[in-house]
């Protein structure tokens, strides 16, 4: 029997030390895994001096054993309540918590002075062992403090739901020490050995069984998790070592992630397509979107979840499958281009028919006074080999004179038409204004960049960029000084960007005059975005964005 006891002894304390060690190691860092490690360690406590009562000892021996052992018996039901409120999403006060362990301090008091008052051993002997009313006391409270956090469990048990085999391997894991102890003390058991220490080796199986197999510390994925196994869209959670401890079908099946795989597997997938993602950071933007290898494009939602301190709890991404946004957007987008160029088109087609009708009139006004006038001098010189016809001539005058204020006024007529059409012709691909506008500085060197392909689906906003870079020119031509000045026109998919960089003073504080306003104003009115950057020796920036879907009204 001794050696029995012995191997139950040793296998109860490893396995307990066991399921401590994988609660500091792997487990969640937060407060409801490091009270449960402690009761695990309290349980160690408990065990270790039950190695030692088998063999011959003296009385200050046996006391010493009972004193280390009974470390882990005073606390352990503090413990255990503390651990049922913090697994519950409660947290007791300070005052609390120290009452609470107070009280056990007080009975651990008692005992270690008991040889002064004997209220917690009526006798204590090598032989014998004889219990005070101190420490039924004792005993009363551990019971009270066990049962109110197996009440606490099996509260948060039934709101949420949780399996039938799932509760009964965490209530078994602290009800049966419980009940092993009461054997002991009562009597009913017939043994003249403790069996509550034994009854932790079953504990304590329960209770890894419950961490390893059911998840106890995150018993929300048991609750949530056909729920989202079921959903279109893809969730995936990691916890705060970076490792993915849910991933559902559509986030294993859109990114190629699943349980237990590293955050940087899915942050170089990301990094691809340039999608920058922290674990403790929320970078990503409603452009995140991350595209498929069939075509398919997912918008990609991180949040991020902290505890008290600030340090990372856990984190989410969320999954959205928008390739028919984007393809309804693609169409929306060529139904714009298309519109405009049928309204640049219209704009042509009645310029044109203004010139002509214009062109028309003055040229058909002035051959008819020039054939009145030739009729008039035809006249004028036969009456005048008669000496007669002086009037005459001042009537030819006059229609000279028409004539004359005819063409001018044709003229202008035709030059604003012809400015008109211009401006809706000129520029029509982006980079040819660009260029154009920087072969004519002179005054310093202007080095242009293109990023992507230009092409007419960009027309429409080549007159906004040109009017923003010409002013762009002129400021630094005015004030920066500068003799160096980098552009960068960059095509997207969705966007169109133009970044203007000079070499110039810079200036601590940017005032927006006209120049920088007029840039704003045209770029918003387009539906776009500036952003403008400067400090004293680092130059001039300007960043402007246009949304190729839009249309705008210059």
């Amino acid at each position: 029997m001794p050696i029995m006891l012995l191997v139950l002894h040793l296998l109860t304390i490893g396995l307990s030390a066991y399921s401590c060690g994988w609660l500091l190691l792997k487990a969640e860092r937060s407060a409801a895994a490091m009270a449960l490690a402690a009761c695990q360690l309290l349980m160690i406590f408990w065990c270790i001096p039950q190695l030692f009562l088998g063999f011959p000892m003296t009385k200050e021996m046996k006391y010493l054993t009972y004193g280390i052992s009974y470390i882990g018996i005073t606390w352990i039901g503090p413990a255990w309540l503390v651990f049922s409120f913090l697994y519950c999403g409660r947290r007791l006060s300070r005052r609390g918590q120290i009452l609470l362990f107070g009280l056990a301090g007080v009975h651990y008091l008692a005992f270690l002075t008991n040889e002064y008052h004997h209220f917690f051993y009526l006798k204590f002997e090598v032989e014998t062992v004889e219990y005070g009313w101190v420490f039924y006391v004792h005993m009363a409270y551990t019971y009270i403090c066990v049962a109110g956090g197996i009440k606490a469990v099996l509260g948060e048990f039934k709101k949420k739901r949780v399996a039938t085999i799932h509760l009964a391997v965490i209530l078994l894991s602290a009800a049966v020490p419980l009940g092993f102890n009461i054997l002991y003390l009562s009597g009913w058991a017939n043994t003249s050995f403790d069996l509550t220490p034994l009854a932790f080796a079953l504990s304590s199986f329960l209770m890894l069984l419950a961490v390893l197999r059911y998840d106890f510390l995150d018993v929300n994925s048991l609750a949530f998790e056909p729920v989202l196994s079921s959903i279109a869209e893809g969730v995936a959670i990691y916890n705060k070592r970076g490792t993915f401890v849910y991933c559902n079908q559509a986030a294993t099946q859109w990114l190629g992630i699943k349980k237990d795989d590293s955050f940087c597997v899915l942050q170089r997938k990301l990094e691809s397509q340039q999608i920058t993602v922290q674990m403790e950071r929320e970078l990503l933007s409603e452009e995140s979107v991350f595209s498929l290898e069939n075509g398919g494009k997912i918008r990609v939602k991180q949040y991020v979840r902290k505890e008290k301190n600030g340090n990372l709890a856990a984190g989410t991404f969320l999954l959205t499958n928008v390739g028919e946004y984007y393809e309804r957007l693609r169409q929306s987008r060529e139904l714009a281009v298309s519109a405009q160029r049928l309204a640049i088109e219209q704009e042509r087609n009645r310029i044109a028919q203004e010139v002509h009708d214009t062109t028309g009139h003055t040229l058909t006004m002035i051959q008819s006074l020039l054939r009145l006038a030739r009729v008039e001098w035809e006249k004028n010189w036969s009456a005048v080999e008669k000496g007669e016809g002086k009037d005459s001539w001042d009537c030819m005058e006059e229609y000279f004179i028409q004539a004359q204020e005819l063409a001018v006024e044709g003229i202008r007529e035709l030059r604003i038409s012809i400015n008109q059409l211009r401006q809706g012709s000129e520029g029509q691909l982006v980079t040819q204004g660009i260029f154009q506008l920087a072969k004519q500085v002179k005054e310093l060197e202007v080095e242009v960049e293109i990023q992507g392909q230009d092409s007419p689906a960009y027309s429409h906003l080549s007159l906004v960029v040109y009017e923003c870079f010409r002013e762009a020119v002129t400021n630094c031509l005015k004030h920066a000084h500068a003799s160096h000045m980098d552009v960068i026109v960059k095509f997207e998919e969705e966007w169109l960007r133009l970044y203007v960089f000079d070499n110039g003073q810079g200036c601590k504080q940017i005032t927006e005059s006209n120049g920088i306003g007029g840039i704003r104003k045209r770029v918003e009115k387009a539906g776009g975005q500036v952003r403008v950057l400067s400090s004293p020796g680092e130059g001039f920036q300007i960043f402007i964005g246009l949304p190729v879907g839009g249309v705008a009204d210059v």
